[in-house]
């Protein structure tokens, strides 16, 4: 594990930039509301519309990933995202905005599936939870540096700025990653005959009872999360009384936290059981969903400690959870497997914003209502979710 410990940094900062570039729309919510004029169905479809797309080259990465070097994928789709987040800054209209994070999904929807085949190709089995904990650290970071970061910036000088700033921050670390991913073919190598026709690829996952719990899992459980987290925002601002500036203490306690506790979290998988942990994860997860769903005017610090819960919880029950989907994969149909689950999961987070954006309503005054429903529903398919995944088996 000290040997890829390099590695597995450069991965986190991958993490770091695409995360970050689809996280920081959430608190840029108001903003771009107020200068769009939007409601909550066109900015569900804001929201959708980098998801859709990234479940479109999810689908197509399947008949992809695995026929290349991971190093190679990765460049490519890295740079097709530092160059589609460039023109998001520079959409002036709803349309453009549309269809420049349509184009910022195709290539970045993918990239967090390359990285964890990445990481399950180079880790063994017995240290992958620790592993995806330092990977997992970009989502800490981008949601306790980038996004607060970002959102500042963005309140002071425009959302482009957020941007601007992301672009230019992956384009140094694409020259980081160019010098240090190594080369990683031997799943292309081992089963070479077999592996050039695409469809078998697809066809031995889809074959595979354990793999399509997997699926089942990661549906139930981004629908519930992915229905709450474009709403936190606008109606944290709307109904809670937030300034925009305030919403960078959110994602600054919360991401602050959540850098210590995902590693800690893997750690722990790893220990005492992965299914275990997510069960007490998930479990706990649950108090703050239902606290920030039905919140009402409420004093900063008391909003902040059920968001420092939320984002803790809610990402914390990720690390055992991915870590058992990554062992149900067989190493030469990883790259296929991933890219399916990573379709499977942004089209649920599209469909779950969506569904949200119906459910979600404003009143003259621009408060929402009905979010205490959206949170309704995470509850139970996070429950929902256990079921699923200890049905699954952890066996590569």
């Amino acid at each position: 594990m000290k040997k890829q410990l390099g590695l597995m940094i450069v991965l986190a900062g991958i993490n770091f930039t695409h995360i970050m570039d689809f996280m920081i729309m959430m608190p840029l919510g108001p903003q771009f509301k107020r200068i769009f004029n939007i409601g909550p169905e066109m900015w569900s479809a804001v929201i959708s519309s980098y998801t859709f797309a990234a479940a479109i080259s999810g689908v197509a990465a399947i008949f992809l990933l695995d026929f290349f070097d991971r190093r190679k994928a990765l460049i490519f789709l890295y740079s097709g995202f530092i160059i589609s987040t460039f023109l998001v800054g520079f959409a002036n209209s709803i349309e453009m905005l549309l269809a420049a994070r349509a184009l910022t999904g195709l290539f970045g929807g993918i990239i967090g599936a390359l990285v964890l085949a990445i990481v399950g190709d180079v880790i063994e089995n017995k240290n992958r939870g620790k592993a995806i904990g330092i990977v997992m650290t970009g989502f800490s970071a981008a949601a306790s540096l980038g996004v607060p970061l970002g959102l500042f910036l963005g309140t002071k000088f425009g959302w482009e700025v957020a941007f601007f700033m992301i672009a230019g921050f992956a384009t140094m670390l694409l020259g980081f990653a160019i010098k240090l991913v190594p080369s990683i073919d031997s799943h292309r190598k081992e089963k070479g005959t077999r592996m050039k026709n695409s469809l078998v690829a697809l066809k031995y996952v889809v074959r595979d009872k354990n793999q399509l719990l997997a699926f089942a899992f990661t549906l139930l459980i981004v629908f519930g999360q992915f229905s709450i987290i474009p709403f936190i925002s606008p109606y944290m601002v709307a109904n809670v009384g937030f300034e925009e500036i305030q919403l960078t203490y959110i994602y600054l306690i919360g991401g602050a936290l959540t850098v210590f506790t995902s590693p800690f979290f893997g750690k722990v998988a790893d220990r005492y059981g992965r299914l275990k942990t997510f069960l007490v994860l998930m479990l706990i997860s649950l108090i703050p969903i239902f606290a920030i769903t039905n919140m009402s005017p409420n004093p900063v610090w008391y909003v902040l400690i059920f968001s420092s819960l939320f984002f803790v919880f809610a990402a914390g029950r990720m690390v055992p959870a991915s870590a058992m989907i990554i062992g149900t994969a067989h190493p030469d149909y990883r790259g296929t497997f991933m890219s399916l689950r990573s379709s499977l999961l942004s089209l649920g987070q599209g469909v779950a914003a969506f569904c949200a954006g119906l459910i979600m309503i404003e009143f003259p005054d621009g408060t929402f209502g009905n979010f205490h429903i959206v949170g309704y529903i995470g509850i139970a398919t996070s429950v929902l979710s256990f079921f699923i995944l200890r049905k699954i088996k952890d066996q590569y």
